[in-house]
């Protein structure tokens, strides 16, 4: 388990130095805060609230009818219902019943305009377009022209569609979603491919049967355990197990003073195909080293198909900017801090940045911006 601490160093000296709360672009699929509010009903009232007036689709929807060829046809016709429901951090859990059985899976959506979204199923988005006057959303399927309409729950209370679905003599698996220490929070689902580390390297997986395994990116960082309701037992160190709470479907526990959720592999499979979908063209430039020499500031940023520009983005918190040396090394200032101590190497129109042989993260040069992928895509334009 202590294995974790030697493949984090470096995403928590990215936290402590980049201060990522101005870049960080989905939240905890729950609407949980990592310590418990003083009043904790009042909080998620707060949160809820607050995510809604942001967010106009978190909640429970069904599907209630499509229509094919100009013929409407209402879903429980079939016998069957539809239920999606709308996370906020991007995943959309799905569950589908025909009267007899109970299937689910994961979708994920981008919020593209006002009143407009993709939804997404793997690679593809299908357009969905919000009407606020009936409260109905309309997605269509390009090829077919066949058209849902999803209508959110009226139902009091809600139903709890996740007890619908029995998993309970399945094999699972979780990927580790989101880090947290002293307050700060990264997203592994975007943090991690800047570092060249694959997402789905970073795994929980519990049998029926009480045995697992836990992945931690190599084959060193990672072992067979044992578990029980609220430990995770390391086979080959039984002494040392570790305790873990659920929040929702998600699983936290804590280790070397860190926190870290896991979250089930369909729903951060779906986060993944929206996160590689809105990644920046990989465009091929030749670019030399003296290129870059200079100075970059934080230009723009993107994410879910939004822009935002300079000063919006110093709005939310984050002024950023670094400095390339012709020797090789390089400084950074976050909201007027610099940090030196930085290397930098070039590799094709790859720039890599390292701080005591700890990688940060790498950017790429499209011959316009350096470009640095965390979720959010930050351009950064030379201006010395």
């Amino acid at each position: 388990m202590k294995r974790l601490l030697s493949l984090t160093l470096a995403l928590l000296m990215a936290i402590l130095l980049f201060g990522v709360s101005g870049a960080k672009t989905y939240t905890r699929a729950e609407g949980e805060s990592a310590e418990p509010a003083a009043d904790p009903e009042a909080q998620a009232e707060t949160e809820a609230a607050e995510a809604e007036a942001v967010n106009p689709y978190l909640g429970l929807w069904e599907i209630t009818g499509y229509l094919d060829e100009g013929v409407y046809a209402p879903y429980d016709e079939t016998g069957g219902r539809a239920y999606l429901d709308f996370l906020a951090n991007g995943a959309i859990y799905a569950v589908m019943t025909d009267g007899e059985t109970v299937d689910d899976d994961y979708l994920a959506y981008v919020v593209t305009g006002e009143n407009t979204l993709d939804i997404y199923e793997g690679e593809d988005g299908l357009p969905g377009v919000y009407d606020p006057e009936t409260g109905v959303i309309t997605v269509t399927e390009p090829n077919s022209g066949l058209v849902s309409y999803v209508e959110r729950v009226k139902e009091d209370p809600l139903p709890d569609i996740r007890a619908l679905v029995d998993h309970a003599e399945e094999e699972r698996t979780w990927y580790g979603y989101l880090m947290s220490q002293s307050g700060q929070t990264i997203n592994l689902l975007e943090m991690l491919p800047t570092m060249d580390m694959d997402p789905r390297d970073f795994y929980l997986t519990l049998a029926p049967d009480g045995t697992g395994y836990l992945q931690f990116g190599d084959e060193e960082a990672g072992g067979e355990i044992t578990w029980t309701e609220d430990q995770l037992i390391p086979q080959e160190n039984p002494e040392e197990p570790v305790t873990y709470a659920w929040i929702g479907d998600h699983l936290q526990f804590e280790v070397e003073g860190m926190t870290v959720e896991f979250a089930p592999e369909g729903e951060c499979e779906a986060l993944l195909a929206v996160i590689e979908a809105t990644l920046p063209e990989k465009v091929a430039v030749e670019v030399d080293a003296e290129d870059l020499v200079g100075e970059w500031q934080l230009a723009k940023a993107s994410a879910a198909g939004q822009t935002l520009s300079a000063e919006e983005i110093k709005a939310q918190g984050l002024d950023l900017s670094f400095r390339f040396n012709a020797d090789g090394t390089a400084s950074m200032t976050s909201d007027g801090k610099v940090t030196n101590g930085i290397s930098w190497t070039l590799e094709e129109n790859v720039i890599s940045l390292t701080v005591s042989g700890y990688e940060l993260f790498k950017m790429t040069y499209d011959g316009t911006y350096l470009v640095l992928s965390m979720g959010a895509n930050l351009y950064f334009e030379r201006v010395g």
